[in-house]
């Protein structure tokens, strides 16, 4: 499914008669402007209230080599040259929580930079816990480095419950192992935060995103991208609502920048992917992909 801007979404057939979805897209201007999103599970157990995937029921973890294939397939479906896979990056944004299949992630990970040598970086996005954050940065491959981007959303524990209902770990607990993993690595952690109006967009919540290390962290400010049957009570800010808010980040010098999603005609964007029930064929889709191999 190729969306109006060009960004493409994928539903890729699994054993079982599962499915997972991907995306890719260009975004001209980044040091990376290639990015491929593929899924780490069949559904989610996180539950954020604001994700298309909640939705769906948690079925099972993706093994290493139904990872490798979503990147293998759209990489091949995009026609990327070697000599450009430099500018591409792996975002594992899609369905599921990717610390929670952390070894085949890993493993997965391992295999694509011995198929893609030229890939660089990848980015990965955690709602935590904190010891899966740990455990990552324990056992980061030394062939390529992993992005970490840290799903927040909330600057009290109570709403970030509210919002992301099985949330284990309190915030201190995500940016103590967040600053941990800096340490680890030297990479600015990214902290990813929906603004929703009248939930998390108070001067307060502006002023406690303003205090964080920008040394460690840097805030990614994300709109919210429509998916059929959210709740009611979610309501994503304008464009100048979004300025309003941001600005106390900007007088104090706070590193952040505002994410608006691509793909959003075709539900491929962050949050959508599982939105709906299309399947795209691919160019000579592997018989081994469709029966789970």
């Amino acid at each position: 499914m190729v969306a109006r801007d060009g960004s493409r979404k994928y539903a890729i057939p699994l054993a079982g008669g599962h499915r997972v979805e991907a995306a890719f897209f260009q975004a001209p201007g980044r040091e990376r402007p290639l990015i491929v999103c593929v899924s780490t599970q069949i559904g989610c157990a996180v539950g954020c209230r604001f994700c298309a995937t909640a939705r769906w029921e948690y079925v099972r973890s993706l093994t290493a080599d139904e990872i490798l294939h979503q990147i293998t397939l759209l990489i091949d479906d995009a026609e990327i040259e070697p000599a450009l896979l430099g500018g591409v990056e792996i975002s594992f944004m899609g369905m599921g929580e990717p610390l929670a299949n952390r070894r085949n992630l890993l493993s997965a990970i391992a295999a694509t930079h011995a198929r893609y040598p030229q890939l660089s970086r990848v980015s990965v996005s955690t709602a935590g816990p904190a010891h899966r954050i740990d455990a990552l940065t324990a056992n980061l491959p030394a062939a390529i480095s992993i992005h970490l981007q840290i799903s927040l959303h909330a600057t009290s524990d109570a709403l970030r419950r509210r919002l992301i209902p099985r949330a284990p770990d309190s915030i201190a607990e995500l940016l103590a192992a967040g600053q941990r993993y800096h340490l680890a690595t030297g990479d600015r952690v990214c902290l990813n935060y929906i603004p929703l109006r009248g939930l998390n967009t108070s001067p307060k919540d502006a002023e406690w995103l303003a205090a964080i290390d920008p040394a460690v962290f840097y805030i990614k400010l994300t709109a919210l991208n429509p998916t059929p049957g959210i709740p009611h009570d979610l309501v994503g800010l304008t464009t100048e609502e979004m300025r309003q808010f941001s600005e106390p980040l900007r007088e104090r010098g706070v590193r952040f920048k505002v994410f608006v999603g691509d793909g959003l005609d075709v539900q491929a964007s962050c949050g959508q992917l599982a939105a709906t029930p299309v399947e795209v064929r691919l160019r000579d889709l592997p018989a081994a992909l469709a029966q789970g191999g």
